[in-house]
């Protein structure tokens, strides 16, 4: 039984914490037509809570594996968390060099909206010798 658990562990590391990536990524990269504000902000809140469990799984998994394999004291499945911790850190690498070359931040950034502006409908004349807009 516990090489099951060992198994379903390190390919949820494996395949779970790279499709959630790829998954945020492309969502932080795409523009999606968004008619409202809040719409924009569940949008960018989604994306982060993807991008942030995906970040926290790869971390916790591979040390817990490891840990647990460790107290269990199986040998063979040690070593293949051990590994796994490299490729944790490969994974953050290839992040934070993502995140170095976008125009925005991958964390906490709010796509645009498509509201329209209001328009401005009063006038309060503000000091220093600027008028209203307009008249």
């Amino acid at each position: 039984m516990k090489r099951v658990g060992f198994s379903v562990l390190l390919c949820t590391w494996l395949y779970g914490v790279p499709f959630l990536l790829v998954v945020g990524l492309v969502r932080r990269t795409s523009s999606p037509y968004l008619p409202t504000r809040s719409a924009a902000e569940g949008f960018g809140t989604t994306t982060d809570t993807i991008l942030s469990t995906a970040l926290l799984l790869n971390l916790a998994l591979p040390v817990v594996g490891a840990l647990l394999a460790g107290l269990v004291g199986d040998q063979e499945w040690t070593r293949r968390f051990l590994w796994s911790l490299v490729g944790m850190a490969l994974i953050y690498f290839a992040v934070s060099i993502a995140g170095s070359a976008a125009t925005a931040p991958l964390i906490g950034h709010t796509p645009s909206d498509e509201e329209p502006t209001p328009r401005t409908t009063q006038c309060i004349p503000i000091s220093g010798g600027r008028g209203c807009p307009g008249g």
